[in-house]
């Protein structure tokens, strides 16, 4: 790893996954599909994860700083990178400054305020951490950077490409979105892998939707929100309306680069794949529409029940000790259990009837198991539809060995390999028997890797 880049990185510490709003498998469809200049915007999309993963980790490895508590009161910085990767950047709007003239900059710190509005006035949140935690927000992120992601630590915007995305501070519901991912790693720290993964997604949606109907003017009954996640963020060229549909799950875009919205409805139709980290941004589109039933039904506005027994599900004890283990009716048995605490058997009924409508049956909780056994590497760079393969196995004292050999560290969800030979590292996430992310040497090679616990039951390809 250059100086250089640990310069711009190494110094930062975040808590959680990266997370951006655009699923990697739109950037590795658009890697394969694409022109030359959107092959090359799609895999720099993907090395910034591997860069950001990276470099938190062996920061963390090194030092583990404890945060001093911020004070309780709304705090936002929003910074400009100037199109390159220093983060934060240059700091150009704080708390209570007018307004800079510049869209990206006035968006982000607005859609940073309309967060914690909701987050204090509907739920009594005193930010993601519930003790004043900055908001903090970095724009004008690389050159024509698709993404808008959370790295643990603040948000990140790209201007998109203008072919076929816009600014990424244009929709409030992102902002929302990727904030929310710092109130899961606090409450339920759900690891960002298959259905505990989903159930993460699923609730910055369920955030990032609230937020954008609380800010309408007049406010949005759920009756009568579109419910498009990331509606204005498509450019014209793109046949499509949003991101994602938590009213209909796999309408939101079907485009010949971004390829078709392949979210699922119905449990009858889950994805297994081990892409997307086992398909989180896929098949949370079973819960979305769970909740979009449920709020609904419940009438009002999302946050007057439908919010509010989410927010205090996310926050139960039961789902943090699942964590990666968590899984669909692990939420929903939650989500019943405080519908009748909050409120009452007609709330409920409503809530388990929105279950009961895509295929999810409420349950309790099981346990898990440990990392250190035999795994199969999937790898391809330029993330490519040809994968390499390669046995290797993991040792408790943090090497691997096998065709392959190197260290392996895990932390907070992100696992991270180093090789004896060459300069390659691979960041990702794991959960449970697959874990998936991307790889880079840091000069220009990127690609995409999967592995998976040999043996496990129902996992593709090991």
């Amino acid at each position: 790893m250059t100086t250089d880049h640990g310069h711009r990185h190494g110094h930062r510490r975040g808590h959680g996954p990266f997370c951006g709003v655009i699923p990697p498998y739109v950037h590795e469809q658009m890697a394969v599909h694409g022109d030359e200049q959107t092959r090359r915007n799609a895999l720099a999309a993907l090395a910034v994860d591997t860069t950001v993963r990276a470099e938190r980790l062996i920061a963390d490895l090194t030092a583990r700083a404890v945060a001093a508590q911020a004070a309780a009161h709304k705090e936002r910085r929003v910074h400009s990178a100037g199109n390159t990767a220093e983060l934060p950047g240059t700091l150009v709007r704080s708390e209570d400054d007018p307004a800079s003239g510049d869209p990206a900059v006035d968006e982000a710190y607005e859609g940073l305020g309309s967060t914690f509005d909701l987050l204090q006035e509907v739920f009594g949140r005193n930010s993601l951490d519930d003790a004043g935690m900055p908001l903090i927000g970095t724009v004008h992120y690389q050159d024509k950077y698709n993404n808008a992601a959370w790295d643990g630590r603040q948000m990140i915007f790209g201007d998109g490409d203008g072919q076929y995305f816009n600014r990424f501070t244009a929709a409030v519901d992102v902002i929302g979105h990727e904030l929310a991912h710092g109130i899961t790693t606090h409450e339920s720290d759900l690891l960002y892998m298959h259905q505990s993964g989903a159930l993460n997604e699923h609730f910055s949606d369920v955030i990032g939707a609230m937020v954008k109907q609380y800010v309408a003017v007049p406010r949005q009954t759920a009756a009568d929100a579109d419910w498009i996640i990331g509606a204005g963020l498509f450019t014209s060229t793109v046949n499509g309306v949003g991101l994602r549909s938590m009213k209909a799950p796999g309408t939101a875009f079907d485009d010949a680069v971004l390829g078709k919205d392949p979210q699922p409805d119905h449990m009858s139709r889950f994805v297994h794949t081990l892409d997307d980290n086992g398909g989180v941004h896929i098949n949370s589109g079973i819960p979305n529409r769970a909740f979009y039933l449920a709020a609904t039904g419940l009438g009002g506005h999302s946050w007057d029940r439908a919010g509010r027994i989410w927010y205090a599900a996310m926050r139960d004890p039961g789902l943090r000790s699942l964590r990666w283990a968590a899984q669909f009716k692990d939420f929903a048995g939650l989500t019943l259990k405080h519908a009748a605490a909050l409120f009452g058997p007609a709330e409920q009924t409503v809530v388990a009837d929105a279950w009961q409508q895509v295929g999810v049956t409420p349950e309790t909780i099981r346990s898990v198991g440990a990392l250190a056994d035999e795994w199969v590497l999937h790898y391809s760079w330029g993330c490519t539809d040809s994968y390499a393969r390669t046995d290797l196995i993991f040792h408790e004292n943090g090497s691997f060995t096998g065709e392959l050999s190197g260290r392996w560290h895990q932390q907070d969800g992100t696992l991270l390999l180093s090789f004896d030979a060459g300069a390659a590292r691979y960041a990702g996430t794991l959960a449970g028997d697959v874990a998936t992310g991307a790889m880079s040497t840091f000069d220009g090679a990127e690609g995409c890797w999967r592995l998976t616990r040999k043996g496990a039951t129902g996992i593709v390809g090991n």
